[in-house]
């Protein structure tokens, strides 16, 4: 099934972002950039995901919003996942999910009002599988 998770960072209820030399050196090898805010990370002939990049308003090298389309199931993407989650005020959520996810436990307090009234306070996770088991592919 095809969906997409979210990857954000906050700060005190407002947007944050990531560096892309950190996004790069997260996906390592297997990310192919494809344009300026559409990447591809390839773990075989079978195995990659979309990426988008959504940078902060008026802040091309820094990017607020990471969407993955059709993540795949390679654990060397949620571990690049599970890297960027180390990031102060970084949470993952995807429609329909019960909470958003998340490494550190004060991540939710980083979130915005409404968005942690609408998803809830993440559920904190202790490594990349954790961090793939939290995801409901059905």
């Amino acid at each position: 099934m095809s969906f997409d998770l979210y990857l954000q960072v906050f700060q005190d209820g407002k947007a944050n972002g990531i560096g892309l030399e950190v996004l790069r050196d997260a996906f390592d090898k297997y990310v192919v950039e494809m344009d300026e805010d559409y990447w591809q990370v390839q773990y075989g002939m079978e195995e990659s995901s979309d990426i988008f990049l959504q940078p902060l308003p008026g802040n091309s090298s820094s990017i607020h919003t990471i969407s993955i389309h059709r993540p795949c199931r390679d654990l060397r993407l949620w571990e690049s996942l599970w890297r960027l989650l180390g990031i102060a005020g970084t949470v993952l959520y995807y429609p329909s999910c019960a909470a958003p996810v998340a490494r550190d436990p004060v991540a939710g307090m980083s979130m915005p009002d409404e968005m942690r009234e609408s998803l809830g306070d993440p559920l904190i996770v202790s490594s990349a599988t954790e961090l793939f088991q939290s995801i409901d592919f059905v």
